[in-house]
């Protein structure tokens, strides 16, 4: 019931935060090369964001052993669905991350995220033939220091239109106060 009521707390502060910043005209701008998503709602275990005008509803993974299981072993993930995946804002991030698919079974694109929102490398994971060893997965990389990941439905990238250089707007300071 405390869980409930904290979440529901956060929630119309986040709300409350967010109007207050439109009406003081501080809103974000979109820009050419942005990306264009709106935040709507966080929770202690997900993200409702609007991507090129697409709502997702994203797991967040803000501890080692969320981001070490990702979406491990799902048989889908939803049109709409994905990862946020936090790293902690301390060293020795940023640092250039590297992603695997182990005991994936459905295909997952990567996007990765510099702190500042900028995507840095898009790939597309095939999941791996069932018992391949751990050396010999594919590493997936994000070509430099990045500090967010996002996984979504195989394909969805590339149908969102979704380009390295793009920014893409989160609440990311509130993202990462929640991360360990």
């Amino acid at each position: 019931m405390i869980k409930k009521r904290l979440f529901i707390s956060s929630i119309i502060l986040f709300m409350l935060i967010a109007l207050i910043t439109i009406s003081a005209g501080c809103g974000s701008q979109s820009g050419a090369g942005s990306a264009e998503p709106t935040a709507t709602a966080v929770g202690d275990d997900y993200i409702k964001i609007e991507l090129k005008e697409r709502p997702f509803t994203l797991e967040l993974a803000l501890n080692d052993r969320q981001r070490a299981k990702g979406l491990m072993k799902r048989d889908e993930i939803a049109e709409d669905g994905g990862m946020l995946f936090v790293m902690p804002p301390v060293e020795p991030f940023p640092a250039e991350l590297t992603f695997w698919m182990k005991d994936c079974l459905v295909p997952i694109d990567v996007i990765f995220l510099t702190a500042e929102g900028m995507i840095t490398a898009i790939h597309e994971m095939e999941p791996p033939a069932p018992g391949t060893p751990d050396n010999d997965l594919i590493r997936y990389s994000s070509n430099e220091p990045a500090q967010f990941a996002v996984e979504l439905r195989g394909g969805m990238a590339s149908e969102l239109g979704l380009e390295q250089g793009e920014v893409i707007e989160l609440p990311f300071e509130q993202l990462l106060e929640m991360a360990e």
